[in-house]
């Protein structure tokens, strides 16, 4: 018995280390994953506090162009449907679809010969009437001078005188069929109203064409140069663009999908305000002597509406959007920030006008994704103010970003 009891204490003295192992071995890779976190994060929470590298310009006080930009449509100054005033039988078309016409220049004949009959009948009429005036006139010379002689009364001698006027009143009603028989001849011709472009031609010679509104047109002929463009502008810019309207044309220029510029100048305002949109319509006239736009096409206009005095800017990408606005982060004397809430203007040629903000103020150009209100900053650069130190600043802000992406990454952990 005594050798069985020590055989057990024994075999129990063996199991117990290797039980004692084993759990080691299970919590030690814990423990050892642990220590390497704590580390990061004390090591990330020591990195969060180091200056971040930012660039930096000053809000500058200057007068700004003001350049409004809108969408606009291109469209024609001058366009009208070619239709017939009297009814006809085409007989000869004198251009071709799509050729420029000029002003004056013979489009369509109609069939003429019943007009140009009634204008010869006319011309007979209207000679006939001066042969019977010039025959009453000589009969009242003749007998005017036997009135003076008291040959026949001074009745004979009035009925003379009615002679002679009736003869001046037919000769001036046969003169005005005259003309109203050349007005109808005119008809068979059909002339441009205005230099243009023609457009499908619908009738073909021998086609019988009416003067009904609701027949279709012969031909549309469309004005392209100059042409025009429409254009809508916010509200708030009215005032500019009606002062820089009383100071003389305003200018303008419309970029085209081709990259293509034409010049113009604004030829009418409207005298409404869209109460719905809140915008006001604007056309414009433009330079299209090398035919680059067409009517109904799309253009991105550029108006020149005057100046803005005394405006603070800052360059566009130092303006920060957050979920309660605008803002810009001031780096004060202590090289730490704070957020200064900015209302935005405009933005003109890359540079944002401002209000809310004073001049001659330090703000962060870039790096102010990595900032939080308090945090502190090192300057890679004095200021922006030429585009070389904008490089050097862009490449201090871009190395700066690992930094803090890792000190952010090592407190998380």
């Amino acid at each position: 018995m005594l050798c069985r009891s020590i055989v057990v204490i024994t075999l129990a003295a063996m199991v117990l280390p290797a039980c004692t192992k084993t759990s080691g071995d299970k919590t030690d890779p814990a423990s050892t994953a642990s220590a390497p976190a704590k580390a990061q994060g004390a090591s990330g929470g020591k990195g969060s506090s180091r200056p971040q590298a930012v660039s930096t310009t000053r809000t500058r006080v200057e007068t700004v162009p003001l350049t409004l930009e809108a969408q606009g449509n291109v469209l024609a100054l001058d366009e009208v449907d070619i239709r017939p005033q009297k009814n006809g039988m085409i007989t000869q078309i004198h251009f071709k679809e799509g050729d420029e016409l000029k002003r004056g220049q013979l489009m369509f004949t109609l069939d003429s010969r019943d007009d140009d009959a009634n204008v010869a009948k006319a011309a007979a009429a209207v000679t006939s009437a001066d042969a019977a005036l010039a025959i009453a006139q000589r009969d009242l010379k003749r007998n005017q001078e036997l009135s003076d002689k008291n040959f026949i009364s001074p009745s004979a001698l009035d009925s003379f005188r009615n002679k002679v006027d009736s003869a001046a009143a037919n000769l001036a009603q046969n003169k005005a069929a005259l003309e109203q028989a050349k007005v109808s001849q005119s008809y068979t011709h059909l002339y441009a109203p205005f230099d243009g472009r023609t457009g499908v031609i619908s009738v073909r010679p021998g086609s019988l064409v009416t003067s009904t509104a609701s027949s279709p047109a012969l031909v549309h002929l469309t004005r392209m140069n100059p042409i025009g463009v429409s254009l809508s502008i916010a509200e708030r810019d009215m005032p500019p663009l009606l002062e820089a309207m009383r100071k003389g044309p305003v200018k303008l220029s419309a970029l085209t999908t081709g990259q293509a510029r034409l010049k113009g100048e604004v030829i009418f305002i409207d005298s409404t305000v869209d109460r719905t949109a809140g915008t006001l319509l604007i056309k414009a006239r433009l330079d299209n002597s090398s035919r680059l736009v067409w009517p109904g096409q799309y253009v991105t206009i550029q108006l020149d509406a005057g100046e803005i005095p005394n405006a603070v800017t800052l360059p566009a990408q130092a303006v920060v959007n957050g979920p309660s606005g605008r803002f810009v982060y001031v780096v004060q004397d202590d090289q730490t920030v704070r957020p200064q809430a900015v209302e935005l203007v405009r933005i003109v040629q890359q540079k944002a006008v401002l209000t809310g903000i004073g001049s001659d103020i330090k703000v962060v150009l870039e790096g102010a994704q990595n900032l939080r209100p308090g945090s502190k900053v090192v300057e890679s650069k004095a200021d922006a103010g030429s585009g070389k130190r904008e490089g050097r600043g862009r490449q201090g802000s871009a190395a700066s970003a690992p930094t803090a992406a890792t000190s952010t990454a090592g407190a998380g952990k």
